[in-house]
């Protein structure tokens, strides 16, 4: 047998397999993946607003989540999944707030230098659990799905601790934010594509937003300057707060 007819025929035993590989990944109810990614916040917590020490206070982050997909049907299922979120702090709104406290106290203590600011910062934290319908699209060995979800959302503000000092060596600053956790219903959507790679294994795409009206209660941005009272007003109220993922992974199909 010729070389080339050895070749054709391996090409096409080649074609064969990854085709009946793709009919077997089309045919199975149950998808498994793992993704992780890059994070942006979304709602109040992405736009700076005065007074409000957690508005502007979040920056992009990463991600990473755990997928189940059952089809009931060849194109209807239901898919759930669990995510934690980490974003960095973004500390410049607390130091135009601390400023402005600083300025406003400055004139009882006599103390007329300026001064610069220590910022020691921790992560926001953004976790969800969450379930809903899904549907499923096939073309040929690519396969679409989107869905829409509710569920349980916890979310974790950062601590936020900075040490000013003037020029003048006198009156030591100290600024505290504390954390506040808050959880509650949650809602979601998102879409995610799947190409096939070997048998069940699969490169898996996908992109979500999480989102909750989070409830604040008795967090304040607390200023202390030398021995002058310390001075921080709490805030308690409802915001919304969410977070938009993009990212990549691996999962199997059974």
């Amino acid at each position: 047998m010729k070389i080339s007819q050895r070749f054709s025929i391996l090409v096409f035993a080649l074609f064969l397999f990854t085709q009946l590989d793709a009919e077997a990944q089309n045919d199975n109810r149950s998808f498994f993946s793992v993704t992780a990614g890059y994070s942006l916040p979304v709602g109040e917590l992405a736009r700076e607003k005065l007074n409000d020490p957690f508005a502007g206070l979040t920056g992009s982050g990463y991600y990473g989540q755990v997928n189940y997909d059952f089809r009931i049907a060849r194109w209807f299922g239901l898919k759930f999944s669990g995510s934690m979120n980490k974003n960095t702090t973004r500390p410049q709104p607390i130091v135009d707030i601390a400023d402005l406290r600083v300025e406003e106290i400055k004139g009882f203590i006599n103390e007329t230098t300026s001064h610069t600011w220590d910022t020691k910062v921790s992560r926001w934290k953004f976790n969800a659990i969450m379930a809903g319908p899904a549907i499923f699209l096939n073309f040929g060995r690519v396969q679409l799905e989107g869905h829409v979800q509710g569920g349980y959302v916890k979310v974790t503000s950062p601590t936020v601790d900075m040490v000013g000092t003037f020029q003048s060596g006198e009156n030591q600053i100290l600024v505290h934010l504390s954390p506040a956790s808050t959880s509650g219903f949650g809602v979601g959507a998102g879409a995610s594509l799947r190409l096939p790679i070997a048998g069940p294994l699969y490169f898996h795409l996908s992109g979500d937003f999480l989102a909750t009206e989070a409830e604040l209660k008795n967090v304040a941005v607390n200023v202390r300057v030398g021995n002058y009272p310390e001075v921080g007003i709490p805030i308690n109220e409802k915001r919304f707060v969410g977070v938009a993922n993009i990212g990549a992974g691996l999962g199997i199909s059974f």
